[in-house]
């Protein structure tokens, strides 16, 4: 059954936090160096000040009368400086879909979503990332057309206390 993708309303938290907490237990349970432990109150809590922020759009999948899925694209602008031109471009800032509901075409929806949204706002650029151990999604990334871009490097504490040895 193919999902209806909508603006997400407040009635929507509840949903949505619960389809975040299974995004953050992934995130911490791989990284928990980097993400705290998943607290469904504080992600609703979050949701709510999204949902007031300009910047930022979320949607909703819906299939019946569930919420299977989600999206968060915030505007992000960088003013021009002596090594870059302006620009304005879309950030997909957070995606999920209920573990149920995955391989559906739910997350192209979404996607697809934002990029229409992105176009007929006269944006041309949309941008996302990836944590290096989420394998999954950047195959899924990859289907819909998104290039890496940059590369970016850590030098852990620990590794940094070997290294003065």
């Amino acid at each position: 059954m193919k999902p209806w993708i909508r603006a997400a309303a407040p009635g929507d938290v509840d949903a949505l936090a619960a389809l975040n907490a299974e995004v953050q237990e992934l995130h911490f349970g791989s990284r928990p160096d980097q993400f705290k432990p998943t607290h469904v109150s504080d992600i609703a809590q979050w949701l709510v000040r999204l949902l007031h922020n300009p910047a930022a759009k979320l949607w909703a999948a819906q299939i019946d009368a569930v919420v299977v899925g989600y999206v968060v694209a915030i505007v992000r602008e960088k003013p021009e400086d002596a090594f870059c031109p302006a620009r304005t471009w879309w950030d997909i800032d957070q995606i999920g879909v209920q573990a149920a509901y995955r391989r559906r075409g739910i997350g192209r929806a979404l996607v697809r979503q934002v990029v229409s949204e992105a176009r007929a706002l006269g944006i041309r650029e949309v941008e996302l990332n990836s944590w290096t151990f989420n394998q999954d999604a950047h195959r899924a990334f990859a289907s819909l057309g998104f290039t890496p871009k940059t590369v970016r490097f850590e030098l852990r504490a620990s590794e940094l206390d070997e290294g003065t040895k």
